[in-house]
């Protein structure tokens, strides 16, 4: 991909920056304007959102698979509008029934803090087998690492991203345009408008940081209103994945 190579070009260059400055001799190969992705920042930015064909597809799709952890955090990720990251760090202890206190890192500009999960996502995550040793609700294996038999820092968590998506696209219809995980954040946060939760709200449940003057003064943590919102957007998933007969007609609340 374009953009990825983009990416691996602007580590490469730092390094490459970072010993110009430090050996006279050497001068990087790396000039101004070498990248392969020639379009604007802006156009340059994913737009992909799944329609409810592709949701219910691969909504079905996820219970097929060898892997029943990757489709359970496909999921959530469609349920919670979390980032996958958040979703495959998750312990157990981060839950309080249905309550999910997500961990703050230091480097995010905003954060979601507690939420309550609506029971959809609440039975997915309980189905997951709890390993003895391992705090994550999506544990991982230590077989493939390079340093398997040294001891590892940490109890491992989920990592089979490439592996897991390829057979998850093999159960998909052949002609559903690519798309890529963090597609599932932006489709949710479309489907909290479809649902009728208020802008604010959905950027609430998101975790991204509120601007301006209500971003630094506003310090209420909106966790009935985010309950609400996370409600919303599974009952409308529900509605997609098992929509009702054509003669009825479902009715969203709008606040």
């Amino acid at each position: 991909m374009r953009r990825q190579a983009d990416a691996v070009l602007g580590t490469i260059r730092q390094i490459m920056k970072w010993y110009q400055a430090r050996n006279e001799f050497y001068t990087s190969v790396i000039v101004p304007g070498m990248k392969q992705d020639q379009r604007k920042a802006k156009d340059g930015k994913r737009k992909r959102i799944l329609n409810d064909d592709e949701i219910c597809n691969l909504w079905k799709a996820c219970d097929q698979l060898p892997s029943p952890q990757f489709g359970a955090i496909v999921k959530l990720a469609l349920l919670t509008a979390q980032r996958r990251d958040k979703i495959a760090t998750m312990n157990w202890s981060d839950l309080d029934t249905d309550v999910w206190t997500i961990p703050v890192v230091a480097s995010e500009k905003g954060h979601v803090c507690r939420v309550r999960l609506p029971p959809l996502a609440c039975t997915i995550i309980n189905a997951q087998p709890r390993v003895m040793g391992n705090p994550h609700v999506f544990t991982g294996s230590l077989q493939g690492r390079r340093n398997a038999k040294s001891k590892p820092s940490s109890p491992p968590t989920f990592k089979s991203w490439s592996q897991r998506k390829e057979e998850l696209d093999k159960l998909l219809p052949k002609d559903m345009p690519n798309w890529v995980l963090h597609d599932l954040r932006r489709t949710a946060r479309s489907l909290m408008s479809r649902a009728g939760v208020r802008s604010d709200l959905s950027e609430r449940v998101m975790g991204h940081a509120i601007p301006g003057v209500e971003g630094v003064y506003d310090r209420y943590q909106y966790f009935d209103e985010k309950a609400d919102a996370l409600a919303r957007l599974a009952g409308l998933i529900e509605q997609i994945i098992n929509p009702a007969p054509a003669n009825v007609t479902i009715l969203i609340p709008r606040r």
